[in-house]
């Protein structure tokens, strides 16, 4: 059986395919359980277009895997065209019988590229664009379990979005059909069935002999006119007017029940029909409904050849009719459909930004306006995270005295060992209907999302819409959480290695602090957002590093892109080509090219390391000569701007004077730590608590407590002692003069 979607409804599918697509850069298409194909492939790039157009010289060329695989229940890793090369086929049952597949992919798992590659030149040697499609699946990237993972939780979220919008929109076998339209139409489910001519044309499309159905409304009192149509010669009867008592359709709406005529070629009444240029018709049924304004209105079916069994469609077509009365509230219901129209966009909108939230608060913040700019217009909206240490909550639309009792009800009823995997309409809170959608990551319970409506027929009503967006919060949560695991590691990593750093090479330490230091200042001072700003600021101290050995550790990626454009740069000199290299590399090419120059060359020239990279602080004058103008005048407005609001610099770096020998015995005096000790250096270069923070990877109150520690050991009350003492030892000692 191949399946029947309303050509409005495809339309929603096939962009919400389509974004997903690009979204994850996998090729992506939907079957039917017969294999038929059903929307228009989302093909990202060359190989996959090419490979999907061998494909389509054969009839159902997903039906074999489908035969073969059987029903599934769950999503299933197939790699039957080429070992190694994966793609995945999800299930999608809306509850109706019918199934769909989902089909996407392709990708390779890390370490299979090279037995991949010789698989698929046995498999595809004689194919006319081998060469060509050997070169992209060469460079296609190999992806991680967790990378996998996370693909396959967009396309999930994809799956739920679209199994609901199919759930009860395809049209099953022909016995079936008029059923399913009724229950469409009781339910409300579809926008299209609450339009009359929809209806008109799905009736005259395929559900009975009849070939033309038209819906005439009273105008006035008596007085009635055609207003929907739909079948052979339909628009020759729109508009048509009748007064009631006149002829058959208007001795039709004088009773109640339906009426039926059949032979009525020859009737004198049947020149309504051909005074309008239509075929004489051979039978007529009307069916007389009162709609929702109190007037009258009249369902008539025309056939136009041999006559039919009435009893056959007399009681479907006046069930129709009763249910055509009731969806004649017209202004109500096209702005309803409106509603769903504009919500739908929201929830494609949502599935953009919500998986971008960096952490739960800008999650739930996000949560928040979204819902409440929802076109039904909730009128309150709580977002609920089960966090560890603490609940956190956001909330609008809600009286603050209501919030802490109605948190403390959600504590005592969801837990982490105790909660419900699906929503719940909660009807006891005061003035509102609550729907309660749980957060659940990984089978882990996470939180809630709760949407308060005035009536609990809104809350039925948009309850799959407000599960959608409760399921793309738990994908942004799972992200979230894998995020802050990432980065807490890299912290961790970057944390011991400039430690190792510092005890190897102090020089390239300092040297490092003040990259970072004036990377971010930079940053911020051309206006960079604050996430690129920490890239820069994260470069700066990775910049002592060898490529390679960063790599290895698989952390800050771009950052290290960053680093990989400035070593692209610094060999330029020595090549043809000049190197595509982006303005914030360029920028930190001359940070780095800049504070190298106070650098003590003999201590940077004293490593071995093959983990050490001194390499970016010595940059050659006519490599960065070659840098495009703008970001050099730019540096050059920089350091003017810095100069001006800085104090006189002394002559002898920060650096130096900490390493100098006439501290060492007063730094065991004063019992300075190795790590107080970082932070006392980075407080003679001048740095905030944040800029102290972001150096050394700890926290703004770790700061406060080394500071703390170093006031009460150097007797000391603020950082202008510190300073002052600092240079008071070496001046005393070694009779430093100031420049």
């Amino acid at each position: 059986m191949k399946v029947v979607i309303p050509d409005s409804l495809m339309g929603e599918i096939q962009e919400l395919q389509d974004t997903f697509g690009s979204v994850t850069g996998q090729a992506i298409v939907l079957t039917d359980q017969a294999g038929n194909v059903v929307t228009r492939p989302t093909l990202s790039g060359i190989f996959y277009q090419k490979m999907f157009k061998s494909l389509q010289g054969m009839e159902r060329p997903f039906e074999p895997a489908l035969l073969r695989i059987g029903p599934l229940s769950h999503p299933a890793v197939l790699e039957e065209w080429v070992p190694g090369l994966k793609y995945v086929v999800s299930p999608l049952v809306p509850d109706y019988g019918q199934t769909y597949y989902l089909w996407s992919g392709l990708y390779m798992e890390e370490g299979t590229r090279g037995l991949m590659l010789q698989a698929f030149e046995a498999k595809m040697r004689n194919h006319p664009d081998y060469e060509m499609l050997k070169d992209v699946l060469a460079a296609m990237p190999e992806l991680s379990r967790e990378g996998i993972a996370s693909i396959r939780g967009k396309l999930s979220v994809l799956g739920n979005v679209l199994s609901k919008l199919l759930a009860g929109c395809a049209v099953k076998p022909l016995e079936q059909r008029r059923g399913l339209v009724i229950s469409q139409l009781l339910s409300n489910l579809e926008s299209e069935f609450l339009k009359i001519e929809v209806v008109l044309q799905q009736m005259a499309g395929t559900l009975s002999d009849a070939e033309l159905y038209a819906f005439a409304q009273e105008q006035e009192a008596g007085q009635f006119t055609v207003k929907y149509s739909a079948g052979k010669e339909a628009g020759l009867l729109m508009n048509a007017g009748f007064q009631q008592g006149d002829g058959f359709l208007g001795q039709a709406v004088l009773g109640r029940e339906p009426r039926h005529w059949q032979g009525v070629a020859q009737d004198p009444r049947s020149l309504f029909f051909t005074q309008r240029g239509m075929t004489q018709p051979e039978y007529l049924s009307c069916y007389p409904v009162r709609i929702h304004s109190g007037k009258r209105a009249l369902l008539l079916a025309v056939g136009f050849g041999k006559s039919r069994p009435i009893q056959d469609y007399a009681q479907y077509e006046q069930n129709v009719t009763a249910l055509l009365g009731l969806s004649g509230r017209g202004e109500q219901l096209v702005q309803r459909e409106a509603l769903r129209r504009e919500a739908t966009l929201r929830l494609k909108e949502a599935a953009r930004l919500l998986p971008q939230a960096a952490s739960t608060q800008e999650l739930g913040t996000g949560l928040l306006d979204m819902i409440m700019g929802m076109p039904f217009f909730p009128s309150s909206v709580l977002v609920f995270f089960e966090e560890q240490p603490g609940d956190t909550h956001y909330a609008k639309g809600w009286r603050p005295e209501e919030i802490a009792p109605y948190v403390q009800d959600l504590q005592s009823r969801y837990s982490s060992q105790a909660f419900l995997s699906s929503a719940i309409i909660n009807g006891e809170a005061e003035g509102q209907v609550l729907l309660e959608c749980p957060l659940i990551a990984e089978k882990v319970f996470k939180g809630i999302l709760s949407v308060g409506f005035r009536r609990r027929s809104e809350a039925e009503e948009w309850l799959s819409l407000t599960g959608c967006l409760a399921s793309l919060a738990s994908t942004s949560i799972r992200l979230i959480e894998k995020e802050a695991r990432h980065m807490k590691q890299a912290g961790v990593f970057t944390g011991q290695t400039l430690h190792y750093l510092r005890l190897s090479n102090p020089e390239l330490h300092r040297l490092s602090a003040e990259a970072s230091a004036m990377a971010y200042e930079l940053a911020r001072y051309t206006g960079l957002p604050e996430r690129e700003s920490e890239q820069m600021r994260t470069a700066g101290l990775l910049a002592p590093f060898s490529l390679a050995f960063l790599q290895g550790y698989g952390f800050y990626p771009e950052e290290l892109s960053l680093l990989k454009q400035v070593d692209q740069f610094a060999s330029f000199y020595f090549q043809i080509n000049k190197p595509s290299v982006s303005v914030t590399a360029q920028l930190l090419t001359l940070v780095l090219h800049h504070t190298g120059k106070g650098a003590d060359k003999e201590q940077l020239a004293n490593t071995d390391l093959e983990w050490l990279d001194p390499s970016r602080f010595n940059l050659d004058d006519h490599v960065v000569g070659e840098l495009y103008s703008e970001p050099r005048s730019t540096f050059q407005s920089f350091l003017r701007s810095r100069s001006e609001a800085m104090p006189a610099r002394r002559g002898v770096s920060a650096g130096k004077l900490l390493n100098n020998t006439a501290l060492k015995t007063p730094k065991e005096e004063w019992g300075i730590s190795p790590r107080e000790e970082e932070v006392l250096e980075l407080i003679i270069l001048g740095k905030t608590n944040k800029e102290i923070a972001g150096a050394l990877f700890i926290s703004e109150h770790t700061v406060k407590n080394h500071l703390s520690r170093i006031f009460n050991k150097m007797d000391v009350t603020d950082r202008s002692q510190i300073i002052a003492l600092v240079y008071k030892r070496i001046f005393d000692s070694e009779h430093i003069e100031m420049s």
